[in-house]
């Protein structure tokens, strides 16, 4: 018995993990959309629409559980390799006031 109640503790720590590792790729996946402006939430009179990359909008009562949705949709359609674009930072040069031009 005690055998038992041994493997049902650890087959729950083994769900609650992978629970919480789902939980922060939902999230972090949301908060990069965000970040670059991908995503558009909108609170409608029925609950909350999420679209992202203007095509992909899902529909819940619950603001949770439409990013979770829409984020399982979206990472389950097949996507070519995005390149990114990096921005380069410039700083100024030494002696030139900002703004100025240099020939």
């Amino acid at each position: 018995m005690n055998m038992l109640m041994h493997e049902l503790e650890l087959t729950r720590l083994r769900a609650a993990v992978r629970a919480n590792l789902d939980d922060a790729s939902v999230w972090r996946w949301y908060a990069d959309l965000m970040e670059d402006g991908r995503v558009r939430c909108t609170r409608t009179r029925s609950g909350w629409q999420i679209t992202v990359d203007e095509h992909c909008t899902v529909e819940d009562e619950s603001f949770d559980r439409a990013v979770r949705v829409a984020a399982h949709r979206w990472l389950d359609i097949p996507r070519a390799p995005v390149a990114l674009v990096r921005r380069r930072k410039r700083s100024a040069k030494p002696g030139v006031a900002l703004g100025a031009r240099v020939s």
